[in-house]
């Protein structure tokens, strides 16, 4: 599990980010929220561990516990930024480990990096044993954070998904630091959520952020006086995900409004 541990205050000079609150919760209490967050596309080099990325350090940065999971056994990237644990879907112990993991009420958050290789298999497990209905039953949000390009596969896999997973939200994400195709935001319509853009970074701050173990988290909280270009480029993405986690939290209390 990862924990933000570092005493120093987290207050960046952005109006944006200084408004994304502390977590209410104490770290593990199972009553917390314990979201999975599905990180995906059926295509490689688009981003996904960069937006597994994002959503572990806003975790971080905001004081929630979160675990990573890096389903990429054959090159599991995420593991030069965080200490993840490496699982595959491709046989029945790695499906048993990563899903029994997956469907705790532990008040902990998980990413899982899905490789575009195991996208089908993943999925097609997902199906099989109603994981999605499961965790909808066990109070569990489902979201799946799905790297959209304007390429027929990718059409293909989201269209899927939106067929077979109508208990989880499905967010497309819009990566312009690689997106070869050009962003279509048309064959990708967001079903419960907007989509979540990524800007572009100049080449320079590229390789900055690609550097092992750089954190996201660790850079706002030491920075000081006027933002710099990367404050201000970090700041959409956590914002976008600031709102993606209040949508959560409304959709956990829609019951009792409608009890009111």
């Amino acid at each position: 599990m990862i924990m933000e541990n570092e005493t120093e205050p987290g207050v960046v000079p952005m109006q944006t980010i200084d408004e994304l609150p502390p977590a209410a919760e104490p770290a593990g209490e199972a009553h917390a929220p314990s979201p999975v967050f599905i990180v995906c596309s059926p295509r490689p080099r688009v981003g996904k561990t960069l937006v597994s990325r994002l959503v572990l350090d806003f975790h971080l940065y905001t004081g929630r516990p979160v675990i990573p999971f890096d389903a990429n056994p054959n090159d599991p990237v995420l593991s030069d930024y965080f200490e993840s644990e490496s699982v595959s879907v491709l046989d029945t112990p790695g499906q048993m480990a990563l899903f029994d993991q997956l469907i705790l009420a532990d008040g902990i958050a998980k990413v899982i990096d899905v490789a575009s290789d195991q996208f089908d298999a993943f999925f097609e497990v997902m199906h099989k044993i109603d994981f999605a209905g499961e965790a909808e039953r066990a109070g569990i949000p489902i979201v799946i954070l799905y790297l959209a390009e304007d390429h027929f596969r990718s059409v293909e896999g989201y269209r899927g998904l939106v067929d077979r997973f109508p208990e989880a939200t499905l967010v497309p994400v819009h990566n312009e630091l690689v997106e070869t195709y050009g962003e279509q935001v048309m064959p990708h319509p967001p079903v419960s959520a907007p989509a979540i853009h990524i800007p572009p970074l100049p080449p320079y701050l590229d390789g900055v952020v690609r550097r092992p173990g750089f954190s996201f988290a660790h850079h706002l909280r030491r920075t000081s006086g006027q933002p710099t270009q990367l404050d201000l480029w970090e700041a959409r993405p956590f914002v976008a995900l600031h709102d993606l986690q209040l949508r959560l939290s409304l959709n956990e209390l829609a019951p009792l409004l409608d009890a009111a």
